[in-house]
């Protein structure tokens, strides 16, 4: 990708194109191709493991509550990438897990609730990598529960409509952010028990 970017970069050096600080636009271009390259593993992911729909649930759930709701967030892109894609085989794993075990849905269901509460409880969470100040934790802390309540009630609709996979897709999200609070706030007291 390094590679890409600096062609474009030389590119638009050798037009007279680059009128900004070259460092930001490098930044931006780099922003763009990793969603742009996580966003067509999603999509390759979803269709291999025959769960494209719920992989777009699953993602648009989980990105909503990870903006506001914070947690853990890895010290490089490129080990913020590999995370992401792994965390997202194994949501995608759970789904398909539930989907296919019945006995293992109210357990999940018990896991969702507990995640939930947690969210509500305690967003934002912030970290030595993502700092929020104290009007973001306000704000993100508003928005994350709103965000959690709306879309928990979304996944109690599709359960009443027969949706399942859908339901499951939108819970393994809630349950990720939680574990990703969590493992957020572990972090925070390990890393002040060393300074």
């Amino acid at each position: 990708m390094e590679k890409l970017i600096d062609k474009i970069i030389s590119e638009m050096k050798a037009n007279d194109s680059l009128t900004d600080d070259e460092e930001i636009i490098r930044t931006g271009l780099d922003l763009i191709f990793s969603k742009l390259f996580f966003t067509i593993m999603i999509l390759f992911m979803g269709l291999i493991l025959n769960c494209f729909w719920e992989s777009v649930v699953f993602t648009v759930s989980f990105s909503l509550l990870r903006e506001y709701g914070g947690g853990y967030h890895a010290e490089t892109r490129k080990k913020c990438f590999m995370l992401s894609i792994l965390t997202l085989a194994a949501a995608l794993s759970i789904i398909k897990l539930v989907e296919n075990f019945q006995l293992l849905t109210f357990p999940f269901y018990g896991i969702a609730l507990v995640s939930v509460i947690y969210i509500l409880l305690n967003a934002p969470i912030d970290t030595l990598n993502k700092r929020f100040d104290d009007d973001e934790i306000k704000v993100y802390g508003k928005r994350a529960r709103l965000l959690t309540v709306i879309i928990s009630a979304i996944a109690a609709l599709l359960w009443c409509l027969r949706l399942g996979n859908f339901t499951f897709s939108i819970l393994t999200g809630i349950i990720v952010e939680a574990y990703l609070m969590i493992k957020g706030q572990i972090s925070n007291s390990i890393n002040r028990e060393e300074v």
